[in-house]
């Protein structure tokens, strides 16, 4: 039983440092594909800067089956005013944006896969007001 036990306790260790490995690696892209781009300027991944924190975003958005074309219309085509009541309210934070300028020369496909990585971010330290 102990054997059992100090195994499976192995197996978790394991899997923690294989999450948190596989976490610095997304967010390592993501601050390339974002810094290529400008994104950065507003955007880091857990500190506030002119706007929410990426990791802010993927917990606004986890679980809605529609969550990359929705991001991917307000990265495209600009949104306004969206973290303004949601921020304060919901995480908090009020970004210093209004809004979120259209970013065309973004490819399609890199946006994308920016959006995906984006909402893969583990979000479990997000603290949510009640």
């Amino acid at each position: 039983m102990k054997k059992l036990m100090a195994g499976l306790v192995s197996i978790c260790v394991l899997s923690s440092f294989a999450v948190a490995e596989n976490q610095k690696e997304i967010e390592k892209k993501i601050l390339q594909i974002a810094g290529k781009y400008g994104c950065t300027t507003c955007h880091d991944i857990d500190k506030p800067k002119n706007s929410v924190p990426f990791r802010v975003i993927a917990k606004e958005y986890q679980g809605q089956p529609d969550a990359v074309e929705k991001l991917f219309k307000s990265v495209k085509f600009a949104s306004f005013g969206k973290w303004q009541k949601i921020g304060p309210e919901k995480y908090g934070m009020k970004p210093r944006a209004i809004y979120m300028p259209r970013q065309r020369s973004i490819p399609e496909d890199e946006l994308r896969e920016l959006l995906k990585l984006i909402l893969s971010l583990d979000t479990s330290s997000v603290k949510v007001k009640k």
